[in-house]
């Protein structure tokens, strides 16, 4: 217990040291490639939308990374290593376990094919939110000397609810995942015992035997909560890495020549 808690500490510790340094170099690039924009290629993007890519997107795509070491290689390692030793209890008795396991993926498949599309629509929000905060920052005086609080003040509401909404609708969804794979998973393990129970009966099967079979089917399905978790992160952060991908692969229309001459 002890050493698995120093190693939890220290994959931690790496898998955020990691992720940020993603984080890092991916701003770094997203940054000397704007640099290098001109208005042609401006005109792809608003400011707006350059300054979320940087900041947010980049975030998303961190996020995900740290996930994705801290979880990706843990769970289905358990997993993996749970299905090999429940086969070896009771070998009769492995489709208990890929019924639970569809189960489960077909709830987490169809709860990402209505919320995927919500991701996309989330970082556009942003950026227009963004558009609006920077115009009336940057445009305050003018705001002011025309009398135009007011108007200003309904866009950026506007701007806030629709970004609002979508937050609490992808909210909602995520939040109704987590129950719903909890009560398949309890279900799983009375349907396991259900038939269990009849194997034993006819002394097919120990009682040890079933009760271990159980156990490795919770960590097989528990292997599948944590990835559950990681599938929150992935469809954002692909999302994100789109649009900063749109960013660094635009290509420059105004280029230093090779070998310049004096």
């Amino acid at each position: 217990s002890l050493l698995s808690l120093v190693a939890s500490i220290i994959v931690s510790y790496l898998a955020s040291l990691s992720s940020s340094n993603v984080a890092k170099d991916l701003r770094s690039d997203v940054f000397r490639k704007v640099t290098d924009f001109t208005n042609a290629e401006f005109e792809s993007f608003s400011t707006a939308s350059l300054i979320t890519r940087t900041t947010n997107d980049v975030d998303q795509v961190r996020m995900a990374s740290f996930m994705l070491i801290r979880m990706g290689v843990q769970a289905p390692m358990i997993g993996g290593l749970g299905i090999v030793l429940a086969l070896q209890k009771s070998p009769g008795m492995w489709w208990t376990i890929a019924l639970i396991v569809g189960v489960l993926l077909a709830v987490i498949i169809g709860l990402f094919m209505v919320v995927v599309p919500r991701f996309e629509r989330i970082q556009t929000f942003i950026d227009k939110l963004n558009l609006v905060m920077r115009e009336n920052l940057s445009g305050l005086l003018v705001v002011r000397a025309f009398n135009k609080q007011r108007y200003e003040e309904k866009r950026f509401d506007n701007a806030n609810k629709d970004l609002t909404s979508n937050s609490l609708f992808i909210g909602r969804a995520m939040s109704f995942m987590f129950p719903v794979m909890n009560m398949i998973m309890m279900a799983g393990q009375v349907f396991i015992i259900w038939i269990g129970a009849g194997i034993v009966a006819k002394s097919q099967m120990q009682v040890g035997n079933l009760i271990a079979f159980m156990q490795y089917a919770m960590q097989i399905m528990f292997s599948f909560m944590n990835l559950s978790m990681l599938f929150v992160f992935i469809p954002r952060a692909g999302v994100s890495a789109n649009r900063i991908s749109e960013v660094l692969e635009k290509p420059i229309s105004i280029t230093d020549p090779a070998n310049p001459v004096s």
